[in-house]
């Protein structure tokens, strides 16, 4: 079953993921600490590579016009994509004047401080619910078992989501203490991008099923 759910080839994108992986330690040292600031390029950049999986996921959306379930499964994939974006854009905060600049970059106003700040967790999760309601509803689970998915990208996906959240964050590795922000958000770059690798490939396949 793992043989046929998981295709252990190297795809372009993937070559990109594994290249990306191997630069994370070494840019990480010779970049400048701002790039992983709050609404910097690396964060600006995890953005667009989000944006690019929504594209992407249209694309698919189209492949299964014939399909009227397979169709909306997909583009109820969509608020998904669209959750992640306005997290790394911080619910919107990045769009104010900061706080203060300080050594770790930008602080921008609390969630609480802005005017829309409570209204923001209540309607996530109203869109969260309705859309694992409409995936549950939509999902024919005998197409989508015949998709496949590139084995070499979901193991970094994990593993760069671990060292982001587990490793980075908690500043575990005292060698690179003072370069733990920039590898915390290339790890982060490094998840979305493998999320959009994986996507690039069922895509390939979409149009088939």
């Amino acid at each position: 079953m793992l043989k046929k759910t998981f295709l252990w080839r190297l795809f372009p994108s993937t070559w990109v993921s594994l290249l990306l992986v191997m630069l994370l330690f070494p840019l990480a040292i010779q970049f400048p600490g701002w790039w992983s600031w709050e609404n910097g390029p690396l964060e600006n950049g995890q953005v667009v590579i989000l944006v690019s999986g929504v594209i992407l996921t249209r694309f698919i959306v189209r492949h299964n016009a014939h399909d009227r379930r397979m169709r909306n499964f997909w583009l109820w994939t969509i608020p998904l994509w669209l959750l992640v974006i306005a997290r790394e854009l911080s619910w919107g905060r990045v769009f104010f004047e900061p706080i203060v600049i300080g050594g770790s970059g930008p602080v921008f106003p609390a969630l609480r401080d802005v005017w829309y700040g409570d209204y923001v967790y209540p309607v996530n999760t109203v869109i969260i619910l309705t859309t694992l309601v409409q995936l549950w509803r939509n999902c024919q689970w005998s197409k989508l078992r015949q998709l496949q998915f590139p084995a070499v990208d979901v193991v970094l996906l994990i593993a760069a989501a671990l060292a982001s959240q587990l490793v980075f964050e908690k500043t575990l590795i005292p060698a690179f203490s003072a370069y733990s922000q920039m590898l915390e958000e290339g790890a982060e770059f490094i998840v979305y991008w493998c999320m959009v690798s994986i996507l690039m490939v069922v895509k390939s396949q979409s149009s088939r099923i």
